[in-house]
C-alpha cells in the first residue's frame, strides 16, 4: 500500500469515530474494570497456589 492510500483509510476511520455517550462509557468502564478484577484474583490464586503447594508435599 502506498501511504496515501494508508492515510485515506485513516482518515475514513477517524470519521466514523464518535465519542461515546455517558452511558455506554459507563458499561465500557465497569466492563474493564470487572475483567481487571477477575484476572487479578486468578493470578493471585495462582500465585498462593505456588506458595502453598510445595510446602504441602515436602
Amino acid at each position: 500500500m502506498q501511504i496515501r492510500e494508508v492515510l485515506k483509510e485513516y482518515y475514513n476511520v477517524l470519521k466514523m469515530a464518535r465519542k461515546p455517550d455517558w452511558e455506554e462509557f459507563n458499561l465500557i468502564a465497569r466492563v474493564a474494570v470487572v475483567i481487571m478484577l477477575i484476572v487479578g484474583l486468578v493470578g493471585f490464586i495462582i500465585y498462593l497456589l505456588l506458595e502453598i503447594l510445595p510446602g504441602v508435599f515436602k
